[in-house]
């Protein structure tokens, strides 16, 4: 790793540690280091969000849903989905059953757009689920080793 590191020294419980051994192997991570610089990754993203900040997130708003043909609901998440076309960089939508629906919405924007989103999508009548999982956090664009293209940047400010 090319990087400059600092040490950081940690005291756990003997369970922990054996259930960190677990999951390094388990996920091939080539070290403890590594997977807890993961975690902390996926712990600061957490804070972040849960903060309120108004920095860039990124991530999904799965909505669960169902399907009855003569129902609008189509339409109205179709709806919400092109307002916040800004947000909503893509849509996957999924039968489940024959009366169930699946759309995973991949949203780029601020923790209080993505936020505001996933509650309007709460509050359609025959949403039955709706989760939001967030990456990344508020400073997009360093450390992650590649840049943008032009129209991508344009996106993102």
């Amino acid at each position: 790793m090319s990087e400059d590191l600092d040490r950081v020294s940690l005291t756990v419980p003997p369970e922990m540690t054996d259930r960190l051994d677990e999951i390094v192997g388990d996920w091939d991570y080539s070290s403890r280091s590594e997977a807890v610089r993961d975690a902390l990754r996926d712990f600061f993203a957490t804070y972040d969000w849960e903060a309120g900040d108004h920095g860039h997130h990124y991530g999904t708003i799965v909505v669960v849903h169902e399907h009855e043909h003569d129902s609008d609901l189509p339409g109205q998440l179709q709806s919400i989905q092109h307002e916040h076309a800004s947000l909503v960089t893509s849509v996957q939508h999924i039968h489940l059953s024959q009366d169930r629906c699946m759309e995973t919405l991949v949203v780029d924007g601020t923790a209080g757009d993505i936020d505001a989103l996933a509650n309007e999508l709460r509050a359609l009548g025959g949403v039955q689920q709706v989760k939001v999982v967030v990456i990344g956090g508020s400073d997009p664009g360093h450390g992650h080793g590649h840049e943008h293209s032009a129209a991508h940047d344009e996106y993102e400010h």
